[in-house]
């Protein structure tokens, strides 16, 4: 196990990405544009996809662990429909496994989650993203109405916490669409930040690669993100150092600007020890003329220096 240093940047990683909608609207065509695919058909709808990659036509659970050596020598697998593997032919297998299962829905969906994510887990070992591709449901949250993949309440909480990114595509306009921002009508998750993506059409050259680009966004997002801790791990350590050197009313003003270039949260657990500090030090805020000085000698700090 290789531990990585809050300070160290975290290597590129496979992501999972969750796209759901209505049966029709071109999903498996959307996950055909990732980078060198291979599909887990569960619905038996490849055929009637654009531009159709190497397929799996699985029937359950034991056919697609039979194709396992086969896969990792692709970069992206997906997984049509999410229901279908996790509610019927993981259901299945977990009862086959267990049969006391079969009377024990609570303990079957955990099963079903631990077998799921030990496959997840194998993919992420050889370095594969995923698409997982689901329908569209509608729910009623009281007197209100919002979509979300339509698959059984304990795998669809296992799917949406372990995806990087969650979209729902619907059609506007006849154009289709992808929203990956959660809305008080549609479930989503939006790491990369994505606004609403329209959808290429397949005769347009941007289409061909059109999921593999969003997967490698939402990578180097996520890098970015790992780039941003670590630049702010930086300025907290210069943070810290600086203030316990306070002596002047100029390294005071120096420190609380670098205090004020931190994020909201972070500003907060700095004042009380900056205000510890510079009572310390017999330095104080004139609030007249905006300046640090020393409580005893309030020549100003352009002076002092």
């Amino acid at each position: 196990m290789t531990i990585i240093r809050k300070e160290e940047v975290l290597p590129e990683r496979p992501v999972i990405i969750l796209l759901y909608g209505s049966p029709g609207v071109g999903k498996t065509s959307v996950f055909n544009t990732s980078k060198n695919p291979v599909l887990i058909d569960a619905d038996r709808g490849a055929d009637r996809s654009i531009f159709r990659q190497d397929t799996i036509i699985a029937s359950n659970w034991k056919e697609i662990l039979a194709d396992e050596s086969e896969i990792k020598n692709y970069s992206t697998v997906g997984i049509d429909t999410a229901k279908s593997v996790l509610d019927d032919f993981l259901m299945v297998h977990v009862v086959e496994q267990d049969y006391k299962l079969k009377t024990n829905k609570l303990k079957a969906y955990g099963a079903i989650a631990d077998e799921f994510k030990l496959f997840v887990n194998r993919r992420r070992g050889e370095k594969l993203d995923m698409v997982i591709i689901a329908h569209a449901k509608e729910e009623k949250d009281g007197d209100n109405t919002r979509i979300s993949p339509d698959v059984t309440g304990g795998s669809k909480d296992l799917l949406l916490r372990i995806a990087d990114q969650v979209g729902y595509m619907y059609m506007d306009n006849n154009q289709r669409t992808i929203n990956f921002n959660p809305t008080d009508k549609t479930v989503g998750k939006n790491v990369a930040r994505f606004p609403l993506l329209t959808v290429p059409n397949e005769t347009e050259p941007e289409f061909k690669t059109f999921m593999a680009d969003i997967i490698q966004r939402v990578k180097s997002s996520i890098q970015e993100k790992s780039e941003e801790q670590k630049e702010l791990l930086a300025k907290i350590e210069t943070v810290q150092t600086e203030l316990s050197e306070i002596d002047s009313p100029e390294k005071a003003a120096k420190v609380s600007g670098l205090i004020k270039g931190l994020p909201k949260a972070h500003q907060v657990a700095f004042q009380n020890s900056f205000r510890e500090k510079i009572q310390k030090e017999n330095i104080e805020w004139n609030k007249t003329t905006e300046i640090f000085q020393y409580k005893e000698n309030v020549t100003s700090q352009s002076n002092q220096s």
